[in-house]
């Protein structure tokens, strides 16, 4: 185990001190852009289709990783909530309560592809076998749901919250 950390480079823990810096740093309350909410799902489905590796039997990666893909969706649906979810003053982002949810799951993200590179630069023969290939399928489309799924469940309630706000050149009726 020690050898492990030893050989790790560098910039993994500097990724690993950002990830833990962004995870507790979404313990108190922050805002969520608009932006961020429409990038984060197509640059998570880039990543994870990359990682997907067709060429062995494509019809089984796919089919699996479009499994994983659903059930990390349906995670995200389930775990990530708009409770205390707010619009923020310019109407352009959600002011998010604070959550220990988001450090487990950039943690997850993390440590999946930390294993996923020590075993391609360790075992490299490990690394490309269907098994280990499948496994990564199955993660990569797991966190793609996950993340994925979030970032359109906040974007669905960011449209929710600023169709329902009265504009603000409008008279109410009394």
């Amino acid at each position: 185990m020690l050898t492990i950390l030893q050989n790790t480079p560098l910039r993994v823990y500097l990724i690993f001190l950002l990830v833990v810096y962004f995870g507790i740093k979404s313990f108190s309350p922050r805002r969520e852009s608009r932006a961020s909410m429409l990038i984060t799902p197509p640059a998570f489905l880039a990543w994870s289709l990359y990682s997907l590796n067709l060429s062995i039997n494509p019809a089984l990666f796919f089919s699996t990783w479009l499994g994983a893909l659903l059930l990390g969706g349906l995670s995200a649906w389930l775990v990530f909530s708009r409770r205390g979810v707010v619009l923020d003053d310019s109407a352009t982002g959600l002011i998010m309560p604070g959550t220990v949810k988001i450090l487990i799951m950039y943690l997850m993200f993390f440590s999946a592809n930390y294993y996923f590179g020590y075993q391609h630069d360790v075992n490299p023969e490990l690394s490309a076998s269907p098994d280990m290939l499948l496994l990564k399928a199955c993660i990569a489309g797991f966190m793609c749901g996950l993340i994925g799924t979030r970032s359109l469940k906040l974007y669905w309630t960011l449209r929710g919250l600023t169709s329902r706000r009265l504009p603000e050149n409008a008279v109410a009726n009394d």
